[in-house]
């Protein structure tokens, strides 16, 4: 942070008067009849942003039931990232969070980091959808999870997610929650009404995975104001996702073994590397490779194709893969196959002693300047760290004496103390502890709720000072508490949530469109069948917990968009949750789309290639611009060849 940054986070910690960005947005949430209101931002956050002032949360109202005038509506849970510059334009950039179910707010620093380069020009607005993240509470089931708070935290008591998702569904039919129109085509339509109630007018769209089919569908149903469109990592709603689950794995090694057959380096060392990826596969399904006193299974082989997606902080493995497998294929020495099983699948990282190593063939006076650089760089990574947890630390103190007041903060402190020495006192406690503080999530804010807690769960003198604070709360803090509490349960949950969010709309949507026999019949087709069982366990979970919903067939759900609208289209040659191929499949009907395939990128290129960036940046300033391969092009792999390679072959 530098001094301008201090002193504006002095002034909202503060309160001191001064230009308010979001005045435009409070006032509207100010008015009876809002549809928008503010409220604090969930945590984290990235250190530099002020909240207030660079960031700004809340909800916006958007109807459940469109068809019932009058009814129930979603707060939906909103954040705004501030454009940086003084003249931006009046276009935001409106992410749209993968899943389905995913929570975009609870990811702030990540999506902060990625629209970076946006910012410069153009705010930038995340929501949590319908069913989802934070805004999940209207498709949530309250005593299920009180019931089953203990075995959610610790699945190996026994209770399959089936079984859970199957309780919550019966709770919510119970309570009249219209689970059909919690759906992709109502997440769309409730798009434009976010950007609207926010203020703006035109906007773009940037999808990535499920936000790629929601992005489709807002360009089907609601397109008015659409400036551009970016999906990234596509997953349009025609295409087979469910039965195409082994697919995707297949797909990604055929990808690997075209590059490296494009490439003479990589081709010479590793020829028909299609062929020994095969025969390795099978070796290894009939116990035939052995490393390190160990066989490899089928699983082993696949790992680097597999566990290089989703690894967005590291170089990507892909140089070293062919190398490794016809190392195991050889059977003879496996420098590769130790390097990257030591690292376990990731790229080994540099370290001070590989700079100064690297730095042998310099002077004496070069090495001293490099090992001060050294010293500087680790000082200064102590020194980041050092003023994030001020940061956080400043928040939280904040949070604790303006937002919600002193005694919130105390009391959450001494009732974490005393719950872990009821528990460790006695395991057996540890249930109905976690179903009777679950259930407090939806109850009315009451002192009275607070004290019988307090009394079932302590006692001593660990009640008595519980229950003074109890009385000395004022409504604020009363209120602070629980949401304290509500916060606590949606971090505990969010796993069984994601899932079951997830299974909300693809069980409604993709049923019986995608099908177990869908699956099995898909992966006869697999040009490296022994990859195909690696996705059995997948498959069968999912379409096992869609028993547990009706499905609700849509007429034009499975039919290709058509759209005018300015799209760029991006696949990612190693992801394996949406293939590359789908990009260009998703612009079947879309008359102004450009596709790109990017290499050295899995899901969401955006988070693996800078020039993704650069090019999205481009494009949403000009949607009519046409671009060059130049991106994918500047991205080039360069092929590790083992010390082994140019020997006689066995």
């Amino acid at each position: 942070m530098d001094h301008a940054q201090i002193l504006a986070l002095i002034a909202a910690l503060s309160g001191t008067p001064q230009a308010d960005p979001f005045a435009p947005l409070r006032t509207a949430a100010a008015r009876p009849e809002a549809v928008v209101s503010i409220e604090a931002c969930p945590r984290p956050l990235p250190d530099q942003e002020i909240e207030g002032v660079s960031l700004i949360c809340g909800r916006v109202k958007v109807p459940e039931e469109r068809a019932r005038s009058g009814g129930k509506v979603i707060p939906l849970a909103f954040a705004v990232l501030k454009a940086t510059s003084r003249f931006p334009e009046p276009d935001p950039v409106v992410y749209l969070q993968g899943g389905p179910g995913g929570s975009a707010l609870t990811q702030i620093p990540l999506i902060e980091r990625l629209f970076r380069p946006w910012r410069d020009r153009r705010d930038i607005v995340m929501f949590d959808q319908r069913s989802a993240g934070i805004s999940g509470l209207s498709a949530s089931c309250a005593d299920m999870l009180s019931s089953n708070a203990y075995e959610i935290v610790r699945p190996e008591a026994g209770t399959t997610l089936p079984a859970l998702a199957k309780a919550c569904v019966a709770e919510l039919e119970r309570l009249g929650v219209p689970l059909p129109v919690y759906n992709t085509t109502q997440n769309a339509l409730d798009v434009p009404l976010v950007v609207k109630a926010l203020g703006y007018g035109d906007y773009n769209l940037y999808g990535i995975s499920y936000g790629t089919k929601l992005a489709l569908e807002v360009m089907r149903v609601a397109p008015q104001g659409l400036r551009s469109v970016i999906i990234d990592g596509v997953a349009p709603s025609w295409v087979n996702l469910y039965n195409a689950l082994a697919l995707k794995n297949d797909e990604a090694v055929q990808h690997l073994v075209d590059q490296c057959a494009a490439d003479k380096a990589c081709n010479d060392a590793y020829p028909d590397l299609g062929r020994i990826f095969n025969e390795t596969l099978d070796k290894a399904a009939k116990g035939d490779i052995v490393f390190q006193g160990q066989k490899v299974p089928v699983e082993v082989v696949a790992a680097p194709i597999i566990t290089r997606n989703g690894k967005y902080n590291s170089a990507p493995i892909t140089r070293f893969i062919p190398a490794y497998i016809y190392e195991l294929w050889r059977g003879k020495e496996m420098p590769t196959v130790e390097l990257l099983t030591a690292a376990k699948f990731d790229t080994p990282r540099a370290d001070d002693a590989a700079v100064l190593k690297a730095a042998g063939a310099l002077d004496a006076g070069q090495q001293g300047l490099i090992q001060q650089i050294l010293d500087n760089t680790a000082i200064a990574a102590r020194a980041e760290m050092g003023s994030a947890r001020a940061v956080a630390a400043l928040r939280d103190a904040n949070e604790s004496t303006r937002a919600f007041g002193p005694l919130v903060h105390l009391f959450d402190q001494e009732l974490s103390g005393a719950l872990r020495e009821v528990i460790r006192a006695d395991r057996s406690k540890a249930r109905s502890v976690l179903a009777d503080y679950t259930a407090m999530q939806n109850a009315r804010p009451g002192k009275d709720v607070l004290q019988g807690f307090v009394e079932r769960h302590t006692d001593g003198a660990a009640r008595a000072r519980l229950s003074n604070l109890i009385a000395g709360m004022s409504e604020k803090e009363l209120q602070g508490s629980f949401t304290v509490i509500r916060r606590d349960s949606l971090k505990t949950f969010t796993p069984f949530f994601y899932e079951f969010f997830l299974d909300v709309y693809a069980c409604q949507e993709d049923i019986p469109f995608s099908s177990l026999e869908g699956y099995r019949a898909a992966a006869t087709r697999l040009r490296y069948p022994q990859i195909g069982p690696l996705s059995d366990p997948l498959a069968k979970g999912f379409f096992e917990a869609c028993a547990q919903f009706k499905p609700q067939p849509r007429d034009n759900w499975h039919i290709p968009v058509q759209s005018a609208v300015p799209t760029l289209s991006f696949g990612s040659l190693f992801d394996i949750q949406t293939p590359a191929s789908w990009a260009k499949a998703a612009t079947e009907k879309l008359s102004n789309a450009q596709v790109f395939m990017i290499p050295e990128a899995g899901h969401g290129a955006l988070i693996y290639q800078p020039c993704v960036g650069e090019m999205g940046v481009a494009f949403v300033d000009n949607p009519k611009r046409k671009f060059d391969n130049s991106c994918a092009e500047s991205i080039r792999v360069d092929w590790h060849v083992a010390p082994w390679v140019g020997r006689p072959k066995p």
